[in-house]
């Protein structure tokens, strides 16, 4: 049985009404100050394993002559497309 004020509505494939709960997220969730600040540490703590992977990168010869080749082929085959 369905609890007053709830709206009805018939399933698919079911002959007996289910009552459904209508949500509206009218209002973004509130996110309190730690949370944000947290946040910022974990983007900052990112960056900074991107920029030593990076350089990890740069000092390895071999890998960067693969990087360059690679890179080469794939201007190639942006002129031809533009």
């Amino acid at each position: 049985m369905a609890k007053a004020g709830l709206p009805i509505k018939k399933a698919e494939g079911s002959k007996n009404p289910v009552p459904v709960k209508i949500v509206h997220d009218d209002a973004p969730p509130k996110v309190d100050k730690s949370y944000e600040e947290r946040e910022k540490r974990y983007r900052a703590e990112d960056a900074l394993r991107d920029i030593e992977r990076a350089e990890g990168h740069k000092k390895n010869k071999e890998l960067m002559r693969d990087v360059k080749k690679v890179a080469k082929e794939k201007i190639n085959t942006m002129k031809k497309i533009c």
